[in-house]
């Protein structure tokens, strides 16, 4: 359905876009709030750009309109054996939570606002 209908897969959902000039060079999906909480999906940067920042920079975008728009976290989901963006979420605030999926080898991942002062 992603693939096929975008518009229809991400009507709920706010999507952030990054470009270096008429180039899309990355992009993330921040799904519909529910019970507070947003969830990152589809975090992805154009092979040739990554390591330039462009992840972490999706990310803070994402975590500021999710901030901004008085949401108490964001969370996300991330295979164990792709350590570098662990590492980044990590960074960037997130802490391994409990899981909500039962999928082997998926690490859940959280990033509460609360007293912490923002994204």
């Amino acid at each position: 359905m992603e693939v096929e209908d975008p518009g229809t897969a991400f009507a709920d959902d706010v999507v952030l876009v990054a470009r270096r000039g008429d180039a899309t060079i990355g992009c993330v999906v921040l799904a519909a709030p529910a019970e507070g909480r947003a969830e990152i999906k589809r975090l992805w940067v154009d092979p040739g750009e990554r390591g330039r920042g462009v992840a972490g920079a999706l990310v803070r975008a994402a975590l500021t309109r999710a901030h901004t728009t008085g949401l108490r976290s964001v969370r996300l989901s991330v295979w164990r054996w792709r350590t570098t963006a662990i590492a980044l979420y990590e960074r960037l605030g997130f802490a391994v939570t409990e899981s909500w999926d039962s999928r082997d080898d998926l690490v859940c991942m959280e990033h509460a606002f609360g007293d912490r002062g923002g994204a």
